[in-house]
């Protein structure tokens, strides 16, 4: 009697929720090199897909020491000095920033903080944003300085100081 319950409940849960664990199994991670201008290796970084939105985790090294903005930026590029990249990533078309008083950029994170040592371990979970939304990957780019979280269009956040193409 037991058994036969248990094989039940077992069944019901897969059956209720496999296609939920499935699609998450389905959806890459997806990751790459922070490089600075000059080519040298900054960290890597990985976007893992999870219930509700997209983890972002990063491993720093050789970073100047202090705030920056750390975005998601909306094209696959770091030529051009990182311009490339183009702008937040943004696909509703809202106004920037996290003090706005309007929704945010979904390629809106919080600034970090890099310490003396240059190195700095990361990881942020970005509600809402998921890796098949995306009409293509684009690039995680580092600024010199901190957003601001107000300023226009993008927070006047200072040179592009590391990229890396999202792949």
């Amino acid at each position: 009697m037991i058994a036969s319950r248990l094989f039940f409940v077992i069944t019901f849960f897969l059956v209720m929720f496999g296609s939920v664990i499935d699609s998450f199994a389905k959806e890459t991670v997806l990751g790459g090199v922070l490089l600075s201008p000059d080519g040298e290796n900054r960290g890597v970084f990985t976007l893992t897909p999870a219930p509700g939105g997209l983890l972002v985790s990063a491993n720093l090294e050789n970073m100047p020491a202090g705030q920056h903005a750390f975005h998601l930026h909306a094209n696959p590029s770091c030529a051009k000095n990182f311009k490339a990249a183009g702008g937040h990533y943004n696909p509703t078309g809202v106004p920037h920033g996290l003090l706005s008083g309007e929704s945010f950029h979904l390629g809106d994170m919080p600034n970090i903080h890099i310490g003396d040592t240059g190195e700095l371990k990361i990881e942020y979970f970005i509600r809402g944003l998921n890796l098949s939304s995306m009409p293509r990957p684009g690039a995680l780019i580092i600024h010199a300085d901190g957003d601001d979280y107000i300023s226009q269009p993008s927070g006047a956040a200072g040179m592009r100081i590391a990229c890396g193409v999202i792949e």
